[in-house]
């Protein structure tokens, strides 16, 4: 009897142990159902694995496939922990509604919750990959979620045992990543700026201003009737203009590469979608080895993100202003899911939707690299690069005193009815009661030529008030200044409107300004010579006593305006430009561009274009401004037609020799050997 009492006791204890064990570890065998706090730390843990594996995804998809979208154009700075905290919080609210569940219908709620947590883990992942339809993904998840609900059923105290485990590993690991992480981007710059050899004594500044999508004849300071820059035109008298300066390309990303590389865009790695590479130097990383602190701040944000390149070799950059928040905004959007979730609320997280990100002005960029200037190490000469995308589409003129001209000076009310007119027109939606065509044609381009030039007004205006600060704190004598752009843009003169889309001079005859430091007048204040952007870097690096040393390819342009004569025969170095062929627009024989990639070389005062096709243009750079008249078949011009053939051929082959060779009449120039 005694013996059995026993035996009945130690039964019991067992029972009661395992009971203990099922309370906290998960369900009891019978499968009754899980306790609601099991389903929150399941949740949770589901959460963490999918975060951090859906980091580890991001990390490896930038590591090995570095195509950029528009989605990762926006990645914060703090994209690591937020990856895998976003999942933990959206899974632990999805826990939470179904522990509440639980207590009304158990058996119910985790059959639910042991398929839904996987499939939800999956769908992040899934989010993550490109190519996949909506639906693809939902059927892939679901699938995924059934499976492991029927795997999971067979041992849910398991499961749940995994869960607890997983939620202290990797949670602790998010706090110490999350800390980190947050410590490395907060003193990235000052560990940057910190390990700079010693500069030059008296080494001056330099000032890099690119008016990003400005042709030259917009502005009063190159000859234009209306008076959009006098601050510009005050500048120039106190340096160089270069009356018939060219970009590299039509649009801005190779144009900037170019800028910063002194490479030809044929040389480079960058398109829409790809990054430049490390292979080249940037004026930059350049001006950073000789002890300079370094800073970017761009108002177009898009192709001057940080992700494509144009970023190293500074301490200090700034793109879009809203990847550097911290804010739970920010957190929910950094996974798919999360983006996902934001779109179904109503929110809208595309680059491409107003409001979805802030628009930075040319004041608020000189705000933001007027603080940097002043809080940089004392005793250090700068390398800032301004980006100033004002006068961009869709053309919106600051509030404020800068003069705005023409239509630009009507109320919002009417420039808007203008403007949807114009619109209909061009989608091929014009209402009859809209007016003749050609009205609603001529008002919408002398809307938007008018808003465009009242934006080039405000960009001088704040150029004036940045200089004038510059003055105010002594900086501007040991400075040297180059204001230019990166490339124009069309008003319909060849029946298109934007750029990217051809090689003709309205893309590319671009403004150009370069200030030596104080005492160091040139003996030319006008170059009339063409000259290549791409020359930036090798004039950037003389000016700053680098002479010969400098890595970059092209020759520097002091020699032009500390020469007292115009200088004859070929020029110091090619005057190439290129645009490779724009697919993401459908192909239009008017469009150069959709058609092919196609290339302009300037030569004798002429400029030849060619496409893909071998269409072949010429036109003469003084007597026909706005190239009307091809001088392609002309007679006359067939022996330089030849010669430019070659040495355009030559240039894409690499083969400078071969190419200068080509252009050469009398006067041989030395020969710049360099890639």
């Amino acid at each position: 009897m005694t013996a059995s009492c026993c035996a009945g006791d130690r039964i019991e204890s067992t029972n009661n142990n395992n009971y203990n064990s099922n309370k906290r570890l998960g369900p009891p065998p019978s499968g009754d159902g899980a306790r609601p706090a099991d389903l929150i730390w399941a949740a949770a843990g589901c959460g963490l694995a999918a975060g951090w594996t859906e980091l580890a995804v991001v990390l490896l998809g930038t590591a090995f496939n570095p195509r950029i979208t528009m989605t990762s154009l926006r990645t914060n700075h703090h994209f690591a922990w937020m990856i895998p905290l976003c999942s933990l919080v959206l899974f632990s609210a999805v826990g939470l509604v179904l522990s509440a569940a639980a207590r009304a219908v158990p058996k119910s709620a985790s059959r639910l919750a042991w398929r839904l947590f996987p499939a939800l883990a999956a769908l992040s992942l899934l989010l993550a990959a490109e190519g996949l339809r909506p639906s693809a993904r939902l059927v892939l998840a679901c699938g995924v979620g059934i499976s492991a609900g029927v795997l999971i059923e067979r041992r849910p105290a398991r499961f749940i045992r995994l869960a607890h485990a997983g939620v202290t590993m990797l949670g602790g690991a998010l706090v110490v990543l999350a800390v980190a992480w947050a410590a490395c981007v907060a003193c990235a710059e000052g560990w940057r700026l910190s390990h700079l050899p010693a500069a030059a004594p008296g080494a001056p500044n330099v000032l890099l201003i690119v008016l990003d999508t400005v042709r030259a004849d917009s502005l009063s300071a190159f000859g234009h009737d209306r008076p959009t820059t006098p601050n510009l035109e005050r500048l120039a008298s106190q340096g160089v203009r270069f009356s018939h300066a060219r970009s590299t390309a039509p649009w801005t990303l190779p144009s900037h590469a170019s800028m910063f590389t002194g490479q030809w865009c044929h040389d480079l790695s960058v398109s829409w979608d790809r990054a430049l590479d490390s292979a080249d130097p940037t004026i930059a990383e350049y001006l950073a080895e000789r002890g300079y602190a370094t800073a970017g701040f761009v108002g177009n944000a898009y192709y001057c993100n940080a992700r494509y390149g144009l970023a190293r070799g500074f301490a200090h950059y700034e793109d879009f202003y809203e990847n550097r928040v911290v804010s739970p905004y920010e957190v929910v959007r950094s996974t798919g899911l999360g983006r996902s979730l934001l779109v179904s609320l109503g929110y809208k997280i595309k680059l491409a939707d107003w409001g979805t990100v802030r628009r930075k002005t040319a004041e608020s960029i000189n705000r933001d690299a007027l603080e940097w200037m002043a809080g940089r190490p004392d005793g250090r000469p700068f390398f800032v690069f301004l980006n100033y995308n004002d006068a961009h589409a869709p053309y919106l003129v600051p509030e404020g005193p800068a003069p705005r001209f023409g239509l630009a000076t009507l109320g919002a009310e009417s420039r808007a009815v203008i403007y949807q007119k114009f619109r209909r027109l061009a989608t091929g939606k014009a209402r009859p009661e809209d007016g003749p065509i050609e009205q609603v044609d001529r008002e919408g381009t002398a809307l938007l030529r008018d808003s465009y030039e009242s934006c080039i007004a405000y960009i001088d205006r704040q150029i004036g008030l940045l200089f004038d600060d510059l003055e105010r704190r002594g900086l501007r004598d040991n400075t040297v200044v180059i204001v230019t752009a990166d490339h124009g843009e069309h008003f319909q003169e060849r029946g298109f409107h934007g750029h990217g889309l051809s090689l003709y001079r309205k893309e590319v005859h671009v403004p150009l300004l370069i200030l030596p430091p104080a005492g160091r007048s040139p003996v030319r204040p006008v170059v009339d010579e063409p000259v290549s952007l791409r020359n930036l870097p090798a004039t950037i690096a003389d000016l700053v006593g680098a002479g010969s040393s400098a890595p970059f390819p092209g020759r520097s342009l002091a020699g032009l305006w500390n020469s007292p004569r115009r200088a004859s025969g070929i020029m110091p170095d090619y005057v190439l430009s290129e645009v490779e062929q724009q697919r993401k627009y459908q192909p239009n024989s008017k469009l150069p561009a959709t058609m092919s990639p196609v290339q302009a070389l300037v030569a004798e005062g002429k400029v030849y274009i060619r496409s893909g096709d071998l269409r072949e243009e010429l036109y003469d750079l003084e007597a026909d401004p706005h190239e009307t008249h091809d001088l392609i078949g002309s007679a006359s011009e067939q022996s330089l037609v030849a010669r430019c053939r070659s040495a355009l051929s030559s240039i894409l082959a690499g083969e400078q020799t071969a190419a200068t060779a080509a252009l050469a009449q009398t006067q041989q120039e030395p020969v710049d050997t360099k890639r």
